[in-house]
């Protein structure tokens, strides 16, 4: 039979190298490779606009701390405001919000200062309570009773320092008092004295207790 005749039988085609795998992928992978470089650009630029941020809101801050020092208000507020409004993302615009909240409500103010509370946040655990406290302390002027011995019963379970914690469980007791629940507040003054007897909130309670007895409140506890 004639050569030329013969079927040949099919060759197997080569598998496809590394390489070529690469090179069939390289506009993908060139477009990761672009994705990449352009988040990685960003977030270095993020970094360093915000440590140039924080950089300018620190330095603004520090000329605004004397004016909170003297009493100055007016100053203080506007200040404190621009700071908030310009560096709103930096640990001093965050600062300036508890700053700026807490002279609100010295000036009886609450409305204003109970978002300024809301809206502060920190890792520190007896930092954030005080904030929580803060806005408490606001519900305690709008005459809010029941919302500030809430408050301050958060910020009592937030604070690491025992002697915050009873202070602050005293508030919501006192605040329960003031909402017309004596007797929920009997429970806190009882958690008060047991958990933290060495603390001066201990005494306080101690006395609040027996002034609610001599009011013909219960005050027997478990």
């Amino acid at each position: 039979m004639n050569d030329m005749n013969t079927a040949r039988a099919p060759q197997a085609l080569p598998k496809p190298t590394f390489i070529d795998l690469l090179l069939e992928k390289k506009k993908l992978i060139i477009g990761i490779l672009l994705i990449i470089a352009v988040t990685v650009g960003g977030v270095l630029f993020w970094m360093q606009k915000t440590k140039a941020d924080e950089q300018q809101a620190s330095l603004a801050l520090s000329k605004v701390v004397p004016w909170i020092e003297t009493g100055d208000s007016v100053k203080a507020v506007k200040g404190l405001k621009e700071i908030i409004a310009g560096y709103s993302g930096t640990p001093s615009g965050n600062m300036s919000r508890l700053y700026l909240a807490t002279i609100y409500y010295t000036m009886n103010r609450p409305d204003e200062a109970l978002p300024l509370y809301n809206a502060f946040t920190s890792p520190t655990k007896d930092l954030q309570a005080s904030a929580i406290a803060g806005a408490a302390s606001c519900n305690v002027q709008k005459k809010a009773f029941t919302a500030a011995a809430e408050g301050f019963e958060k910020a009592s379970a937030t604070a690491e320092n025992e002697s915050l914690k009873a202070m602050y469980l005293n508030k919501a007791a006192e605040s329960y008092i003031a909402a017309g629940k004596p007797n929920q507040a009997v429970k806190l003054f009882d958690q008060i004295i047991k958990s933290w007897p060495a603390t001066s909130s201990a005494a306080v309670a101690q006395r609040t207790m027996w002034r609610l007895s001599g009011q013909g409140v219960q005050v027997v506890t478990p």
